[in-house]
């Protein structure tokens, strides 16, 4: 009820005289967005809750699209405007789907670069990050600046899957002295929620004359990693244990492994992912202040990016994208693999297709690998028979290995690699058999009747 409260409150908020004020969407483009929370990526969730937010926007409702971090590794400049605000939500869901993460995450500067499109008239901006700014000392004082100078732009900034209380902090000042809303979100449904609500309100509310002082608790041990020596720390996606004396006395520390409370005394402290183990390395907590430990994975990112041929779409969640150590698939966490530097191989399944690639992973970047998917859909239906069991046998061409041999009640759809198949079915209520082609892209539809 309460989220079919904010949809309503939104609509009603939008359908009259706010429907004009303009909006910026700025998006998370970091490479952290490649993280999972809920089994699937973080990136994968803001891209569904944008395409979402934009099913509902109002048509006449100006509406633009920055993004972050998207295209480059370690630039501080990669901010783009992507679409100045203007009508036409579909097309910036479009857009937004395209992001792929790969960098750093220059907040100020993305800030200023929005509050740019939407001009001196103002308007909101919804700035959603999974992480503290890594370019800029204290966007929250560009907030303040813009502010002087356009009185009416309001700045809502959504905290998703963000769990350091300075990450957090910052987003908030940046709502605070702009009069927007501060939400964080854990997960899908509450990022939904956050960008209703930034949506529903497009003028500012009551504003902080300063930033609010937040007290971060002071940890015994800090520890941080990093994709490679020079790149910002990380804030998930490893897991951290403290050892002494050989024992585990401390794990994932809060927030994501970060900071432990520990007695003075020497330490080990390991660092793993699915496919990288780091340490032990020593370290001593002090009996007054914290102690530091620095561990580089030298370590990057390789995503899986199935697309189809030949129009390029992204192929969705029915392709299996997996990454190969020797002959292992190892699909958890796929599409996206945290792995060591250096050459790495993957293979993308849909049916009995597949599709390979090979990519050189550098520390600390992102390598997005293309695996092409040429494929079409063949639409089995039947006539006259009974909704029996039957065996359905698929073969190609020229071949006496079926890619297909299985027992269904009905023929339903199966996707092929373009070529020329025979295709059988077999059953108590008869036989029918049908030669067809099928081409990539495409669907074909083939109607089996009983042979005399």
């Amino acid at each position: 009820m309460r989220r079919a409260g904010l949809i309503l409150a939104f609509l009603l908020l939008t359908a009259g005289g706010a429907a004009a004020q303009p909006a910026v969407l700025v998006l998370d483009g970091s490479s952290s967005m490649w993280g999972r929370l809920d089994g699937r990526t973080k990136t994968d969730i803001l891209r569904e809750a944008v395409e979402a937010l934009m099913g509902r926007w109002p048509a006449g409702r100006p509406v633009g699209l920055v993004a972050y971090g998207h295209r480059r590794a370690r630039d501080c400049g990669d901010v783009e405007v992507l679409r100045a605000p203007t009508p036409g939500a579909a097309a910036v869901a479009a857009q937004a789907g395209r992001i792929m993460p790969r960098g750093r995450t220059p907040i100020a500067e993305s800030l200023r670069q929005a509050a740019e499109a939407l001009g001196p008239a103002g308007g909101s901006v919804i700035l959603v990050s999974d992480g503290v700014e890594t370019c800029h000392p204290d966007p929250c004082a560009v907030a303040q600046q813009l502010v002087r100078t356009t009185p009416r732009l309001v700045v809502h900034t959504v905290a998703f899957a963000v769990a350091e209380p300075a990450a957090v902090a910052q987003l908030r000042c940046m709502a605070d002295v702009t009069g927007g809303r501060a939400m964080v979100a854990r997960d899908a449904a509450q990022l939904a929620q956050a960008l209703d609500r930034a949506a529903a309100q497009p003028v500012p509310g009551s504003r902080a004359d300063s930033p609010r002082a937040e007290q971060v608790p002071q940890p015994r041990l800090i520890v941080t990693v990093r994709l490679c020596a020079e790149c910002d720390p990380m804030t998930g996606d490893a897991r951290i244990r403290v050892l002494r004396g050989g024992a585990q006395v401390a794990m994932d520390g809060e927030p994501f492994g970060r900071f432990l409370d520990l007695r003075a005394g020497d330490y080990e402290v390991t660092v793993e992912t699915p496919l990288i183990r780091r340490g032990p390395v020593p370290v001593t907590v002090p009996p007054s202040g914290p102690g530091r430990v620095e561990i580089v994975l030298d370590a990057g990112w390789v995503v899986g990016d199935a697309r189809s041929v030949p129009s390029g779409r992204r192929v969705g969640r029915e392709v299996r994208v997996a990454l190969l150590q020797g002959e292992e698939e190892i699909t958890e966490g796929g599409p996206a693999f945290l792995v060591p530097a250096g050459p790495h191989e993957m293979v993308a399944h849909m049916g009995a297709i597949e599709a390979r690639g090979a990519a050189t992973v550098a520390a600390g970047d992102v390598a997005l690998l293309r695996l092409p998917l040429g494929f079409g859909m063949l639409a089995l239906r039947s006539e006259d028979f009974a909704k029996a069991p039957a065996r359905l046998t698929i073969t190609p061409e020229g071949s006496r290995d079926p890619v297909l041999e299985e027992t269904r009640a009905e023929a339903g759809v199966v996707t092929l690699a373009p070529g020329r198949y025979r295709v059988v079915r077999e059953g108590r209520d008869g036989r029918s058999a049908a030669d067809v082609e099928v081409r990539s892209e495409q669907v074909v539809v083939v109607v089996l009747r009983a042979e005399d």
